[in-house]
C-alpha cells in the first residue's frame, strides 16, 4: 500500500481515516488473518509515527477496533514501540494528549 510513504499530508490523512473506517466496519472479519498482521498493522504503526499529529490520532483511533483481538506478541513488538515513540516525540507530548482527550 505505502500510503504512509506519500509526501502529501492529505493523502496520509485520508489513508489514516480510511484505515479507521475500514477497521471499524470490518474488524470482525479481519481477526486472525495474515492480511491484518502483514498489511494493516505495519501501515497503522507507520501512521502512528507520522509527523502530523492529526494523522497519528486517526491511526490510534482506528487501532482501538482491533487492539483486543491482536496477539500479545504483535502488541509488544509492533504497537507498543509505536505508541512509545509517539509519546516521546520531541516536545509534542502535550499537543498529542490534548487532541486525544
Amino acid at each position: 500500500m505505502q500510503v504512509c510513504c506519500d509526501t502529501n499530508f492529505k493523502i496520509r490523512l485520508d489513508g489514516a481515516i480510511f484505515f479507521k473506517q475500514y477497521l471499524m466496519e470490518n474488524h470482525k472479519s479481519l481477526i486472525g488473518t495474515a492480511r491484518l498482521k502483514q498489511t494493516y498493522i505495519p501501515e497503522i504503526c507507520e501512521l502512528i509515527n507520522d509527523e502530523e499529529t492529526f494523522i497519528k490520532i486517526e491511526a490510534i483511533d482506528g487501532l482501538q477496533y482491533i487492539l483486543e483481538t491482536l496477539d500479545v506478541e504483535v502488541i509488544e513488538n509492533e504497537i507498543i514501540p509505536s505508541l512509545l515513540t509517539l509519546l516521546n516525540y520531541e516536545n509534542h507530548h502535550d499537543e498529542v494528549v490534548e487532541r486525544m482527550s
